[in-house]
């Protein structure tokens, strides 16, 4: 069978001490086999989805046996021996072939997935993701909540941009500046379009002083940043933020959401460019 298969295919022996864990597309295993690593094969299996991993099973035909009764359970194709090299060829082209159909498959779902929550405008998150990742703060409720400190900021007098040099700049400007505080966020922050020229950022385990510097990084680097500068325009645009956290400021997503949003109304308020924090209700 090593004979027939390595002149297409590589051959990667099972190791004695961890079998069925190497990286492998098609899993060819005897009767003996399977009936000793049967939960390591369904383990196996279940670790794989929802991409399919093929298992072919090698066995014999006795009398009163029926090699089929593994078959659609645990394994996907038999072979009764003795082998034949054109049958063995085409039982294996047809299981990877369907593992390639179950990759391809799984990449789609996955490029899918990405695309519903993900920004056109930005090419950051979208309110669809905000949404979920909020939602989920409701599963752990009280004391035992993770921590979470929500950013609103908007851009002020953005419309004086469009106004002035058009929708497209200003489309491309919001991107800019999207990109712009991205570079201030650590890998667990989280960037999300609202609509509009406004964001929300979402800064999980950072209490308000922690969340309070990042915000103050996110200030400056806007206020610091020439955008739409390959387009000659090189215009100077500054934000105002607002900062509210959960649990301590709100019991629920609802309630984060409108006091950061409040927040921000009130930088906006009193002169813009600047930030307000729930409790603190100054601006800085």
């Amino acid at each position: 069978m090593e004979d027939w298969l390595s002149k297409t295919y590589q051959m990667v022996e099972s190791d004695h001490d961890a079998p069925l864990e190497a990286v492998v597309d098609l899993v060819i295993i005897d009767g003996p086999s399977l009936k000793q690593l049967r939960s390591k094969v369904r383990a196996r299996r279940r670790a794989e989805e929802p991409v399919f991993l093929p298992f072919l099973l090698l066995t014999v035909s006795r009398r009163g046996s029926m090699p089929g009764r593994h078959l659609g359970r645990v394994v996907d194709d038999l072979i009764v021996r003795p082998l034949n090299e054109k049958e063995l060829q085409a039982r294996v082209a047809n299981l990877l072939r369907m593992r390639r159909w179950s990759l391809d498959l799984k990449k789609e779902h996955d490029r899918v997935m990405k695309l519903a929550v993900t920004d056109d405008v930005s090419g950051f998150h979208n309110t669809r993701y905000l949404h979920r990742y909020l939602d989920r703060l409701s599963e752990t409720p009280g004391a035992k909540a993770p921590e979470v400190c929500l950013v609103f900021f908007d851009l002020d007098d953005f419309k004086c941009l469009v106004d002035k040099h058009g929708h497209l700049h200003g489309t491309k400007a919001l991107k800019e500046v999207a990109h712009t505080v991205h570079r201030v966020l650590d890998e667990d922050d989280r960037l999300v379009r609202y609509g509009g020229d406004e964001f929300i950022v979402i800064l999980p385990r950072q209490d308000k002083d922690k969340a309070r510097a990042k915000v103050q990084r996110m200030k400056r680097v806007i206020a610091s940043t020439s955008f739409l500068e390959k387009e000659g325009i090189n215009a100077r645009l500054t934000a105002s933020f607002g900062l509210a956290s959960f649990p301590e400021d709100a019991k629920d997503k609802a309630e984060l959401l409108a006091e950061a949003d409040r927040c921000l109304f009130q930088s906006k308020s009193e002169g813009k460019n600047r930030i307000t924090i729930v409790e603190l209700e100054r601006a800085a």
